[in-house]
């Protein structure tokens, strides 16, 4: 469940219920802009959470009876062998690891423990057990788990360790040796050219019901729909929260891509819009949601073996296993889940949908339990930020680690907000624009908004947005280009590595 907090500072603002709304920033499209002298080193911004895989090699000691099992039945004792060993093998490395990041979390414990660990998945092996002449069968283990970014250094810096397996009451046990390395995950764009491909950005904003007294949710609901008023969206039918419903239309503004007008469309739904005897209404919308619109935001409780809790008054649930028959978009999406612990088993719940694979979907959840006043935050990046633009109108892209930058603060370090199915993102700018050191006298010459006007000694030309090496051509590195964190929002450019532009 979600637990209160204090209010999140972020970005030099407060945002809350009942707060004024943080100004919207608007990149200015005539700056030239300075590079950093060569040889300081990139800040490129990485989320403070990472995941790992663990292997190795274990054995299993077979019982007596073993040897007179033939076929199927050999078959089926061996896995379940194997399965129930790994099993103890796993826990013996998590609590490795737990005792070893102990000194660095001090008194704190859990989820508030800022080196923290949770398991994805249950471990599998990778190889078909091998039994040897001794009485043990050998077999290979993989498992996956996310933790601090700094994981690998605080375990081990060579990525390997050696943990004592034993059964209890066993004095002794196995030397196994355990080999750790992150996953090659690096930052990308969302594809920004799919979402805005038909001429609409639609946006289902969906809020959960709430069992506290405080009602949060009602609360987070109104600053929603006050936000939007306040900040150039359109809604003749709604002038407040309080005339809002489940059947009012979008608020709406527009924003400019390549030179074509793009409407931004935001549906607002809370439980409290309907009653009681209605409320299968609100299962209804979030169908729709999940079946049409580019962009499904969840904000409300959550958990492991939740689904998608939408009223608590009675309770109402778009549960788990719904999530592979209710109908989804077959084009590009992303899903914001903004809930306690919904990277757990969320994503693999809605990755049983047929319509869905990382080919067309990208899920933002969190790992631990998140304050309330993180949910605002949330809100504003994935509304507000995602459909940032420059002073000349046009969108300015920001990838998925500028985006979770806004949530994933030193404030709260026990929050871990991520992204799946980043990996097969854009890596440069989706909106294309110029090439690399086309001459510029503003951002403005360089074709798509997020492409930048670079001051090259006495020059000026252009660079592409991007956020790894690799995605620029050859003779250009991508770089960062500040390291002011109030203009984080300015992507990495792909900038020629010789420093000048001919």
């Amino acid at each position: 469940m979600r637990r209160p907090a204090v209010l999140l500072a972020s970005l030099g603002l407060v945002l809350g219920c009942g707060s004024a709304s943080p100004d919207v920033v608007t990149p200015s499209a005539h700056s030239v802009h300075a590079l950093p002298d060569p040889g300081k080193a990139d800040n490129y911004y990485s989320t403070n959470a990472q995941e790992y895989l663990l292997s190795g090699v274990a054995h299993v000691a077979l019982p007596e009876d073993f040897a007179a099992l033939v076929g199927e039945a050999r078959d089926q004792r061996l896995t379940s062998l194997v399965a129930t060993r790994e099993s103890l093998v796993v826990r013996t490395i998590q609590d490795h690891i737990k005792t070893v990041v102990a000194p660095k979390n001090g008194e704190k414990t859990g989820e508030e423990a800022e080196y923290f660990i949770y398991v994805k998945r249950d471990p599998g092996t990778t190889e078909a057990p091998e039994v040897l002449e001794d009485g043990r069968a050998r077999f290979a283990f993989t498992f996956e788990l996310i933790g601090h970014t700094e994981l690998i250094q605080a375990l081990s810096p060579s990525g390997k360790f050696s943990v004592e397996v034993k059964e209890w009451p066993a004095p002794t046990g196995e030397t196994v040796e355990v080999s750790v390395r992150s996953t090659p995950s690096t930052d990308s764009f969302p594809r920004y050219d799919e979402l805005f491909r038909d001429g609409s950005l639609d946006i289902g904003v969906h809020f959960g019901g709430d069992y506290n007294k405080e009602r949060h949710d009602i609360e987070t609901a109104k600053w929603m729909v006050e936000t939007l008023l306040e900040n150039g969206f359109k809604n003749e039918a709604v002038t407040s929260y309080d005339t809002l419903a489940i059947e009012s239309p979008a608020f709406t503004r527009t924003l400019v891509v390549e030179g074509k007008p793009v409407a931004v469309n935001v549906w607002v739904y809370h439980s409290d819009l309907v009653p009681a005897e209605r409320e299968e209404e609100l299962r209804t919308v979030m169908k729709e949601s999940l079946a049409k619109r580019d962009i499904v935001i969840y904000s409300g409780h959550a958990g492991e073996g939740a689904g998608f809790i939408l009223d608590y008054q009675p309770k109402l649930e778009l549960t788990p296993a719904e999530f592979a028959t209710v109908e989804m978009a077959s084009k590009y999406q992303i899903f914001v889940l903004d809930g306690c612990r919904t990277y757990r088993t969320y994503v693999d719940d809605l990755m049983k949908n047929p319509a869905k694979s990382f080919d067309n979907l990208n899920i933002i959840t969190t790992v631990n339990t998140t304050p309330f006043s993180v949910g605002y935050q949330v809100l504003w990046e994935m509304v507000f930020w995602l459909t940032l633009t420059d002073d000349a109108g046009n969108h300015f892209p920001l990838s998925w680690n500028a985006l979770l930058a806004g949530v994933n603060t030193d404030e709260f370090k026990t929050v871990h907000y991520g992204v799946h199915g980043v990996d097969n993102g854009p890596k440069l700018n989706p909106h294309g624009g110029k090439a690399a050191c086309t001459p510029c006298s503003g951002d403005g010459d360089c074709g798509a908004g997020g492409n930048l006007c670079l001051g090259y000694g006495g020059a000026s030309a252009c660079g592409v947005a991007c956020t790894v090496d690799a995605a620029c051509p050859e003779g250009y590195k991508c770089q960062a280009i500040t390291d002011d964190p109030e203009q984080f929002y300015l992507p990495r450019q792909c900038v020629n590595s010789a420093g000048q532009c001919r």
